[in-house]
């Protein structure tokens, strides 16, 4: 049975980029590795947009790919997970779709499913970079350096972003378990599927069935 794709390519706009279409080219490369471990397969449509991945209000031409896989019974397939959105909740709800499929080159195995799990997973790990960052701040207060009053306000600042942030991936998590047990997977189920994707608790550590439940009541 002939597999068919819509294939989706996006680059951010800047000059340099669209000049020499090396962002293009590389998201090429990716795609046809991906297509070469497909027995038999038709490409529909190849759609490319210059746009910021943070925009998702702005997007038609996505819009557009979207509606084609819809109208063809295709799948949209795109290089890598950032080139659909760099946010998370409008990747997330992407994934939802029941009318359309999405394969990431690069992830040659995932379903949407798993494609929205790596998506919480990918942002929270740039959170934690941003948490890092503020917190080095303390520890070199610890070692004796002159931070001032800049320094030690950034120091209250990254404390009350850790918790904030903190509260914002209790809801990220919310919105991929709560979805699972609706569909009655158990808690232990839940925690495998997050271990398998290498989805961690924001102290780096694995789910396990009580800390599933604990973001579900949270």
């Amino acid at each position: 049975m002939t597999t068919k794709f819509v294939i989706y390519r996006r680059i951010s706009g800047g000059t340099n980029q669209i000049k020499s279409g090396l962002g293009l080219e590389a998201q090429m490369t990716e795609i046809n590795c991906y297509l070469q471990g497909v027995d038999d397969y038709q490409i529909v449509e190849e759609y490319t947009e210059i746009a910021s991945g943070k925009d998702h209000q702005n997007r038609p031409i996505l819009q557009s790919a979207i509606e084609k896989s819809i109208q063809t019974n295709s799948i949209v397939l795109v290089s890598r997970i950032c080139r659909l959105s760099r946010d998370l909740e409008f990747t997330a709800s992407l994934m939802k779709s029941n009318k359309v499929k999405f394969r990431i080159a690069t992830m040659p195995t995932a379903d949407n499913f798993i494609i929205s799990i790596y998506a919480a997973m990918v942002q929270k790990d740039r959170e934690m970079i941003s948490i890092r960052t503020k917190l080095a701040l303390r520890e070199s207060k610890k070692r004796g350096t002159k931070l001032g009053i800049k320094g030690k306000e950034n120091i209250k600042q990254a404390n009350l972003k850790k918790i904030q942030q903190a509260d914002e991936f209790a809801e990220k998590v919310k919105k991929v378990v709560l979805p699972m047990r609706e569909e009655g997977k158990t808690y232990l189920q839940i925690a495998n599927i997050l271990c398998n994707v290498n989805f961690l608790t924001p102290r780096g550590c694995k789910f396990t069935p009580s800390s599933v439940q604990r973001y579900c009541v949270r």
